[in-house]
């Protein structure tokens, strides 16, 4: 993850690589994650020791060639194929992935990619919106649901994150083009396209619709109340999905 990180701040420009490096307030959590990896170690065997390692297990169903998968990330447009390339990645390596509702791309793309691909659900809008997202995965290929329910969120972002604009129009775009022009083959993968990065979240939408800025999506996610006392779609409720997990 180390040289991970180090990459990423060699190839990104300043202020993407700021919003994806920065945490809330004290960065308490941050710091739990990294000590928590830590506190993890190996015992190598010499007597005794198989000829053939296998770390080959299943996940809710999935055969997957190692015990790591990939987690539901959003709004992955800080490259132009975004989750498609992490889907890929994990592909690649045997594994399943899973996929934000704030994902940058659409589901059928990314199960394209990946067919063990599991869902992430937000408790955003009605039943009956949540029920559709649901039913759109489960028509996509989606193996099953990561239900998300309890997730908070600071706006104490201290940490010199820069603004994320609400969509990269043309003034967006003008602004940060010479910061972009320090980090020439990460411009030009996106010229490449003729586009500049989308900040929409086509799975909060319909099919075929461009879907919702992330933070006319992140506003809706607020404003929803959960009533008590019912159970959420996706949790036994609607069967569209063989299984699901809560996050």
């Amino acid at each position: 993850m180390a040289i991970a990180q180090q990459r990423a701040k060699r190839r990104l420009p300043k202020s993407v690589y700021s919003s994806l490096i920065a945490a809330s307030e004290q960065g308490v959590t941050v710091a739990d994650n990294v000590a928590a990896f830590s506190e993890l170690g190996l015992a190598p065997h010499v007597i005794g020791a198989t000829e053939k390692r296998d770390l080959a297990t299943t996940v809710m169903g999935q055969d997957i060639s190692l015990p790591v998968l990939i987690s539901p990330t959003g709004v992955q447009a800080v490259d132009p194929d975004g989750e498609v390339a992490v889907a890929r990645a994990a592909a690649a390596r045997g594994t399943a992935m899973g996929l934000s509702s704030f994902a940058s791309k659409p589901i059928e793309e990314v199960i394209a990619a990946n067919p063990k691909i599991f869902f992430q659900v937000y408790w955003l809008g009605g039943r009956d919106a949540i029920a559709e997202r649901v039913e759109r995965a489960r028509q996509a290929g989606a193996v099953g649901l990561i239900v998300t329910t309890d997730w908070s969120f600071s706006h104490g972002r201290d940490w010199g994150s820069p603004k994320i604009p609400e969509e990269m129009s043309l003034w967006s775009v003008v602004q940060r083009f010479p910061e972009a022009m320090v980090r020439p083959r990460w411009l030009w993968k996106f010229g490449k396209t003729l586009r500049p990065p989308d900040l929409r979240v086509p799975n909060q939408g319909r099919r075929g619709e461009p879907g919702p800025t992330f933070f006319a999506a992140y506003g809706e996610w607020m404003g929803t109340r959960r009533r008590p006392g019912r159970t959420s779609p996706g949790c036994g409720s609607c069967g569209a999905v063989p299984s699901c997990s809560r996050a």
